[in-house]
């Protein structure tokens, strides 16, 4: 009778290890969870907030598209225009991939390969944007000067200065969200790997 009751009792703390063990898989398994997308959110706050800036861009560029009289400067705006509507739509869908990633699902090895893959994936789509976002810059300065009315050449030191500092402007805030970007990134395959030991 004393070794039936030990046996229940044992089985009895066997079944609620097996719960508990459980029930703790699945707590990591939420705070890993929230704290990836914790992490990816900060990204995708920046490209929202980028979104709504490009968006405006184009309102406001097919307001004054009157404005741009001469056909050379009616092709660019209307280059311009696609691109501040193309850009958030490639940010944005690179973004979604990042998001996709099923922690749940499979291994964590399983996890931290997907995850490499689509950061690899999200990285080149951003340097594809930085570049556009190069072209965007080059060719939505005549628009802009024309409709404000006045002419490129008449503005003093404007190829000599104000152009060249507003490339290397751009190309510094570019590489430093970039940077940005990719340190948010190494934090949360680091997250993952942690999780993985």
């Amino acid at each position: 009778m004393e070794l039936e009751q030990m046996r229940t009792q044992w089985q009895s703390m066997n079944t609620r290890m097996k719960n508990q063990e459980l029930i703790t898989d699945q707590l990591i398994e939420k705070m890993t969870r929230n704290q990836y997308h914790s992490k990816i959110n900060k990204i995708g706050y920046a490209e929202y907030i980028g979104t709504i800036i490009c968006y405006l861009g184009a309102i406001y560029l097919m307001i004054h598209f009157s404005k741009t009289n001469t056909p050379v400067i009616q092709v660019f705006t209307l280059i311009a225009i696609l691109l501040l509507l193309v850009l958030p739509i490639i940010s944005i869908l690179s973004l979604g991939t990042l998001k996709n990633v099923n922690i749940s699902s499979g291994t964590y090895l399983e996890a931290i390969e997907d995850f490499g893959k689509r950061k690899l994936k999200f990285q080149k789509l951003q340097k594809l944007n930085l570049s556009l976002g190069l072209f965007l810059l080059v060719v939505s300065v005549p628009v802009l000067s024309a409709i404000q009315g006045k002419n490129i050449h008449e503005i003093p030191y404007f190829w000599s200065l104000i152009f060249p500092i507003s490339i290397a402007s751009f190309l510094a805030f570019a590489l430093w969200v970039l940077r940005s970007y990719n340190k948010i990134l190494n934090a949360t395959e680091k997250m993952l790997s942690d999780l993985h030991q």
